[in-house]
C-alpha cells in the first residue's frame, strides 16, 4: 500500500470524506429506487440531510456523485511517485493494482457494481465519464513529461496516455458487460498486457 493511501487525514479532510461517502450512498439508494432521471440534487440533499449547495460544492454535478472516487487523486500522486523509477505501463499497473485492491477493501464490491451500472448505462453519466477520462489523460501526460523531458503536447505522449486511459476504460466496461465474472484486477492487468506487447493479429 502506498504512503498516500495510508497517511492519516486531518479532521477537516475526514469530515469532508465522510460527508461525500454518505451523500454518494444516499444518492445511489435513490437512483436504484426511483430511477436516475427522476432524482434531483434537492432530493438527494433532503435525504442526506445536507444543503443542495453542499452537494454542488463537493461534486459539482449529479453525474459526478456517481463518478466521484476518493482514490482518483491518490492514484495520480502515486503514479507520479512511481515514474521516478519505472516506465509508465509498469507504474500504472502497480498503482491500479493497489488502488483496485484498496477500493475493494474499503467499499464492498456490490457498491462498486452499483456505481458501475450508472457509469455504463446512464448516457449523461457515461458522457461525463468520457470527459473525466480526457482530463485524466492530460494530467497523465503532463506527469510523464515531467519525468521524461518529452513534450506534453507532442504526438508520442498523446498516443501513450490515450492508450493507457482507453485500456482502463475498456477493462471496466468489459468487467460490467461480462457480468463481473472475472476479477477486476485481472482484467485491468490483462488490458495493460495488450498495450505493453502491442496488437498482434494472426
Amino acid at each position: 500500500m502506498t504512503e498516500q493511501m495510508t497517511r492519516p487525514l486531518g479532521l477537516r479532510e475526514r469530515k469532508k470524506l465522510k460527508a461525500m461517502r454518505h451523500i454518494q450512498r444516499v444518492a445511489l439508494d435513490l437512483f436504484d429506487r426511483d430511477g436516475y432521471a427522476h432524482v434531483t440534487i434537492e432530493r438527494i440533499a433532503a435525504e442526506a440531510e445536507v444543503s443542495p449547495s453542499s452537494i454542488y460544492r463537493y461534486f459539482g454535478t449529479k453525474e459526478m456523485i456517481v463518478l466521484w472516487d476518493e482514490y482518483d487523486p491518490i492514484m495520480l500522486q502515486a503514479f507520479d511517485d512511481r515514474l521516478a523509477a519505472q516506465d509508465p505501463i509498469s507504474a500504472l499497473r502497480e498503482v491500479l493494482t493497489e488502488v483496485v485492491t484498496a477500493a475493494m477493501f474499503d467499499q464492498d464490491e456490490q457498491f462498486i457494481r452499483r456505481r458501475m451500472t450508472y457509469m455504463m448505462e446512464e448516457p449523461s453519466v457515461r458522457a461525463s465519464m468520457g470527459r473525466q477520462a480526457d482530463e485524466t489523460a492530460v494530467q497523465l501526460r503532463q506527469t510523464i513529461a515531467k519525468h521524461t523531458g518529452r513534450d506534453p503536447d507532442g504526438l508520442e505522449l498523446r498516443v501513450v496516455t490515450v492508450a493507457l486511459i482507453s485500456a482502463f476504460m475498456e477493462a471496466i466496461a468489459y468487467w460490467h458487460d461480462s457480468g463481473y465474472r472475472d476479477s477486476l484486477r485481472e482484467i485491468v492487468d490483462g488490458a495493460l498486457d495488450v498495450i505493453e506487447r502491442g496488437l498482434r493479429v494472426g
